[in-house]
């Protein structure tokens, strides 16, 4: 099969088209889809007005737990101003929430269930949320190892956390060239407006480089019960797959689901074949709905014993 190997812009006013897209596909479907732009990036401020900077990482934990709020409140308000909600035991039942995060998402929603998972809020089940799709997801850095060897503990770790200190806000130069596997992905990242062409700050760097020794020491406060599908590529050349596989394998959780694609990079919503990740991901999101369903209809059987 041939791919372009560049991408020729016609309209930048336009650059997000709904025809076609992921969010086309899965309205149709009958999901709706809510983004987040994270502080520093797309359209929202960073910490200290600055581009790609953050305070703290747990910031972006937070703010994504204050957005999965909202979101859930906003669709409790629509079925009540409708008066379409059920009371079941003075709980309103809704819609079910399915988390969905790419790359640096996927780490951040992964850090999130861990630490409402700790909570004494038990918020996981009173906002609904049902599954997690990790597309692509940041368990590893590739260009920095393993956080198990001595190139990540004893290199880029105190490195950067040295730096982080000294010059917080200073940017790292872009070493990496580009997506060589499909080179048009460069094309499009450069043609996006609300992207950021610059580095990040040494502060970034150092709060983006812990996370995955974080996530990987607190892996057994995920929560068991969650539906987790893995979605990755086989030749990702920004977070190695072996590490995903590792952290899939290490992973105590009763319903979890790697999917290895073949023939694709870390871009996986916009490369060729990408279908395949959206298609994985609608039906595995189905199956779980069958299995909730039939969860429901045991209970019945039971209560009318």
């Amino acid at each position: 099969m041939q791919y372009y190997i560049n991408a020729v812009l016609i309209d930048g006013d336009n650059y997000y088209i709904y025809e076609g897209s992921w969010i086309e596909k899965l309205n149709k479907n009958g999901y709706s889809v809510y983004g987040l732009d994270l502080q520093g990036h797309g359209e929202s401020d960073g910490y200290q007005n600055l581009k790609l900077h953050i305070k703290d990482y747990d910031d972006y934990i937070y703010d994504l737990i204050d957005f999965i709020k909202s979101v859930y409140e906003s669709i409790i308000s629509k079925k009540e101003k409708k008066q379409m909600y059920i009371r079941d035991n003075d709980i309103i039942e809704t819609v079910p929430i399915y988390l969905v995060g790419y790359s640096m998402g996927a780490n951040i929603i992964l850090r999130a269930l861990q630490l409402l998972n700790k909570s004494n809020d038990n918020l996981i089940s009173k906002l609904n949320i049902k599954a997690f799709i990790s597309l692509a997801g940041m368990i590893s850095i590739k260009n920095i190892g393993s956080i198990d060897s001595l190139k990540y503990k004893y290199l880029f770790l105190p490195i950067i956390k040295m730096l982080s200190y000294v010059c917080p806000t200073y940017r790292l130069r872009k070493k990496h060239s580009g997506f060589k596997r499909f080179p048009y992905i460069n094309d499009l990242m450069n043609f996006d407006k609300l992207r950021y062409k610059k580095g990040m700050t040494n502060k970034l760097a150092y709060e983006v480089i812990k996370s995955v020794y974080i996530l990987k020491k607190y892996i057994n406060d995920i929560p068991q019960n969650v539906p987790i599908l893995f979605i990755h590529s086989r030749h990702d050349s920004v977070c190695a797959y072996e590490e995903v596989l590792s952290f899939y394998n290490n992973l105590y959780n009763t319903n979890k689901e790697i999917y290895t694609l073949e023939n694709m990079d870390h871009v996986v919503t916009l490369e060729p074949e990408n279908e395949q990740a959206l298609n994985k991901m609608l039906t595995w999101i189905k199956k779980c709905e069958k299995k909730k369903k039939k969860k429901k209809k045991k209970k019945k059987i039971n209560l009318n014993k």
